[in-house]
């Protein structure tokens, strides 16, 4: 039998609380906040907490930050609703991270209220969604501010995979929307679908296998006051992203090493 790391059961007990039949909000006590605070960027993110711990907000105005699950996951639904408590303050990019692997590697799905220039690069108002593929595992080394905030055209590390941009594209203040994703339901598929109340703004499905599983968040980049609350999940398969070898692979392991240790017993002899 396969051995299994207590990081692995722990991640696969933790699944099972938000994947039943009849899915209550999940509890967010056990993610975690990680922001890219890059050299002449911002601050850190500041997500809190509220009492019941089904609803957190963002509430700095920060560089790339994420609020992470902790999940390895695979083949899941997710959902709930977002909204930016706030009138006439900042117009920037809320969303949700997921496939992700490490600060370097995952897709993004954000949302940008209004069309607006920075450090070189121009944000269009609208949806997009992203995906990042650094060669390392350090998104302040492989990625960048532009990556980030460029919207209509891949750049470096950063591949646009689709786009919903207008002039009434953009996300408004205090409203409530609804997000959902299902993530590789099907190979490699990715279903997103945003919503105000029973009025669809985007029902999007793309096709990209570079990441099949990985962790949820939410995300925000340079936009404060933003609340993400009773978030609910269907599915869901963990994958040990450092699984045990098979006992066939360390007997074969084996055999190799001694078949060494006596080649090496020859040329000494």
């Amino acid at each position: 039998m396969k051995a299994i790391s207590s990081k692995f059961m722990i991640s696969a007990l933790m699944l099972a609380a938000v994947s039943t039949v009849d899915a209550a909000p999940i509890d967010l006590s056990s993610w975690s906040a990680l922001t890219l605070n890059f050299p002449g960027g911002q601050a850190a993110g500041s997500w809190v907490l509220e009492p019941g711990n089904t609803a957190v907000q963002q509430v700095i105005n920060a560089d790339p930050s994420f609020y992470l699950n902790n999940l390895n996951q695979t083949s899941y639904s997710i959902q709930g609703s977002w909204q930016v408590l706030e009138t006439g303050g900042d117009d920037d990019y809320m969303g949700f991270v997921f496939g992700y692997q490490n600060s370097s590697n995952f897709y993004l799905f954000d949302w940008k209220q209004g069309t607006q220039g920075y450090v070189g690069t121009t944000a269009a108002e609208g949806m997009s969604i992203k995906k990042f593929d650094g060669a390392g595992n350090n998104g302040l080394v492989d990625l960048s501010l532009e990556e980030f905030w460029e919207n209509q055209s891949s750049l470096g590390d950063m591949s646009l995979l689709a786009t919903n941009h207008s002039s009434t594209a953009g996300w408004v203040d205090n409203v409530l929307y609804d997000f959902l994703l299902d993530f590789n339901l099907n190979p490699g598929e990715i279903h997103i679908v945003v919503k105000q109340g029973a009025t669809e703004l985007w029902n999007i499905t793309v096709n990209d296998s570079t990441f099949t599983a990985g962790e949820f968040g939410f995300f925000n980049n340079s936009q404060q006051n933003v609340r993400y609350a009773g978030f609910e999940q269907e599915g869901g398969v963990i994958v040990d992203p450092n699984p045990a070898p098979e006992p066939a692979s360390l007997a074969l392991l084996g055999i190799g090493l001694a078949g060494l240790a006596a080649m090496r017993r020859r040329k000494t002899a």
